[in-house]
This record gives structure tokens, C-alpha cells and sequence, in this order.
């Protein structure tokens, strides 16, 4: 009888600098981290560890697109307006903040969301759980008239790969009326986190009025508004420089009104000025802000223009659709644009030009929320602190 075959040792489990190789290069979506880190207690120690997420977020630099917001109205009375999160990632949907209610989202950047709520403002990080309120800015109409109001990181973040730890900003704009001059009076004001207080005010004189149904655009130094298109003929951005915290207006194109039906969508352009962009006749057209484009002049260009019929489709609706469609937000930091077209929402990828759709998802103005992994309470709804 030959002697049993002895076993042969187990193979020994891969260093972790191996395994760190092997988290680094993971999609960077959090659903893919945050399973990594439940598989036991080692790994959950190495995905979880602060150097290791700092070369995660260096490794793919581009924060992922995790979904939208939208501000939509309930034909039922007693719901009025609402906001819901679509996600466009494998994650689960966002619990908002319990016990305030919601009435609009205002902006949404660098890991932050900014609302406006029955106290007023609040900014809320989903990713980590913290909400902010800032209350109602002293002397203000504009919770009852036009306003609006954008986050950023505070001065000296540059690095937007990780805001959640970062103090931020808030920039509050509302407009009234300037009976004397028949015109409008836009007026700014600044929150900071670190102090918990309200800047003095900056004013300047407007053709028409700000808006909360559109997101703002962050260009260098300055954050841009589109100004009411229905309350003028002339048609101007609204700039609010942030070192200077000067306001200023911008005045666009001629015709640019009927050539893209009132609506266009501010963005930054490829060559890094003050931009916009929309759709006509199947292309999107992007164009861009130039400093001393003719003459000394300031002067705007039309940069390009993709023709819709060119780009895959896959699965996505007829071509016929395209006809139809309207630029809807754009997320600065993971350089997507998002279209409606039909009963969708498209996504283009602006550097690979790659679409996806979201499916039963529709709204004039949405706003995209982009995010790494953080640890603590993760947005597809676990707290992975509770495994340790």
C-alpha cells in the first residue's frame, strides 16, 4: 500500500503591498472599495488606511460621477416641490438630512451639496454625513424673491481630490428690484465655515435678475450665473470673482438667444475661460469667452462643434431623438455633459467622447454629484465602521 500523498502547504496570501497594487487599480466607483473592505478585517485595515485612499484618489485623479439631483414638482399639493438623487453608479440612492425639509437644491461641487431649506441654507456632505446650516442671511429678501447660491472649497484648496476634511465657502447672490433706474440690483455676500459669518456686501447693477433653477459654473477665479434670459434683451452672465469678490457682467453673444431658443447651459471651455454650450440642429455647439479677442476687445468664439449622429450609440435611443435635444449640466470635475434627449438623461464623457444613458430620468437643469471613497457612513447606505 503506497503512503499517502502529503498535502502541500498553503500558498502564502500576497504581501500587501501586492494587494495595495491590487486596490489601487479598482474602478474607482466607492461600491468597489468599500466591498474590498468587508471581504475581512486585513483588508478593511489597507483600503481604509489615509495613504493608501491619498494614492487611490492620485492614481485615478478624476472623481467618478455618482449620480444627479434634481428639483422636480409634485402635481399632488400636499408634496409641492421635492428633490430626488438618480445614481448613475452602482450605488444606492442618498437619505437627505432627517427632520428639515428640503425645498431645492442650490449647487453641488467638489463632494458637497448645497440646499435650500425651511432654516435657510445647508450645505450637506453625503460621503461623510456632516450637514451644515447657515441660517437666513440678516436683511436679505432674496428667500422670497430671486437668488441663488453656490459652494466651493475654501481658499487655498486647490486640490479638489479630497474636499470632505476641507472648509468651504458659500456665495450667496439675490436680486431686487432698482425702482429708480427701472432695472435690478445684484447683491453678493460670502459665508466661510471656519469663522461661521457673512461677508459684507458687493453690489452692481444687472439688466435682469439671477435664477435658483440653474447651476453655477466655476471658471478659475470666478463663479458665473446665467442671468434671467425671459426679463431682457440683452443677455449677461453674472461673474463673481472670488479673491477680489468683485461682481461683474459679461455680456453674450448677439442672437444668442434665438439661436439656441433661451437656453443654454455655462460651463468652462476647453481653453479655460468662461464658456457655454447646446445643442442645434444635432450638434452641440461650445463656445468660448476670449479676453482681447478682436481689437483689444473682448469677443466670444465658436470653439467647436460634435455632431450628435457621430458618436456610439450601443443601446441608446434613435437618432431622431437628438433633434430634441437640451444640455442639462455639465460635472467640472470628471469633465461629463449631460444631455436630455427623449425620456433620458445622456452622459458624454467630453475626453473619450463615450456615452451612457440614464434611463427615465428627465429635468431641465440637474446637478451632478462627483465623489472618491471616503470611509465612515459610504452613500450606498453602510457604515463600515460597524464591521470592525
Amino acid at each position: 500500500m503506497s503512503e499517502p500523498t502529503a498535502l502541500s502547504p498553503a500558498a502564502d496570501l500576497p504581501p500587501d503591498d501586492l494587494l495595495r497594487e491590487v486596490f489601487l487599480r479598482l474602478p474607482p466607483e466607492p461600491g468597489h472599495l468599500l466591498s474590498a473592505s468587508l471581504v475581512c478585517r486585513h483588508w478593511r485595515r489597507l483600503v481604509r488606511d489615509p495613504a493608501f485612499l491619498r494614492l487611490f484618489r492620485a492614481f485615478h485623479r478624476t472623481p467618478p460621477v455618482l449620480g444627479f439631483f434634481q428639483n422636480l414638482s409634485s402635481i399632488q399639493p400636499h408634496i409641492g416641490r421635492y428633490t430626488r438623487f438618480v445614481p448613475t453608479a452602482a450605488v444606492s440612492g442618498f437619505v437627505l438630512p432627517d427632520g428639515k425639509r428640503m425645498r431645492q437644491v442650490l449647487d453641488c461641487r467638489h463632494g458637497r451639496v448645497l440646499f435650500h431649506s425651511d432654516l435657510g441654507l445647508l450645505v450637506w456632505d453625503p460621503m461623510v454625513g456632516d450637514t451644515h446650516y447657515m441660517g437666513l442671511l440678516q436683511g436679505s429678501k432674496g428667500w422670497d424673491w430671486d437668488f441663488t447660491a453656490s459652494v466651493i472649497c475654501a481658499a487655498g484648496h486647490d486640490s479638489h481630490m479630497d474636499c470632505h476634511s476641507s472648509s468651504f465657502r458659500v456665495v450667496f447672490v439675490e436680486s431686487v428690484n432698482d425702482d429708480e433706474h427701472h432695472d435690478h440690483l445684484a447683491t453678493s455676500h460670502v459665508y466661510s465655515s471656519e469663522t461661521g459669518t457673512w461677508s459684507s456686501a458687493t453690489t452692481i447693477s444687472s439688466p435682469s435678475a439671477v435664477t435658483s433653477y440653474e447651476a453655477s459654473a466655476l471658471v478659475g477665479n470666478s463663479l458665473c450665473w446665467l442671468l434671467d434670459f425671459a426679463g431682457t434683451g440683452k443677455d449677461h452672465i453674472l461673474e463673481f470673482e472670488l479673491h477680489s469678490q468683485r461682481l461683474n457682467l459679461i455680456e453674450l453673444p448677439d442672437g444668442v438667444r434665438d439661436g439656441y431658443m433661451f437656453d443654454i447651459h455655462l460651463m468652462p471651455a476647453e481653453d479655460g475661460g468662461i464658456g457655454f454650450a447646446q445643442v442645434k440642429e444635432s450638434s452641440i455647439h461650445f463656445w468660448s469667452r476670449r479676453i482681447g479677442h478682436h481689437e483689444g476687445a473682448d469677443g466670444w468664439v465658436l470653439l467647436k462643434m460634435v455632431d450628435l449622429h457621430e458618436l456610439p450609440f450601443h443601446s441608446l435611443a434613435a437618432r431622431d431623438t437628438w433633434l430634441e435635444s437640451t444640455v442639462v449640466g455639465f460635472a467640472e470635475d470628471s469633465n461629463m455633459l449631460f444631455l436630455e434627449s427623449g425620456a433620458s438623461i445622456i452622459m458624454i464623457n467630453l475626453g473619450s467622447m463615450q456615452l451612457s444613458e440614464v434611463p427615465y430620468a428627465r429635468g431641465s437643469s440637474i446637478y451632478p454629484y462627483t465623489s472618491f471613497y471616503t470611509p465612515g457612513r459610504d452613500i450606498v447606505g453602510i457604515d463600515d465602521r460597524a464591521a470592525e
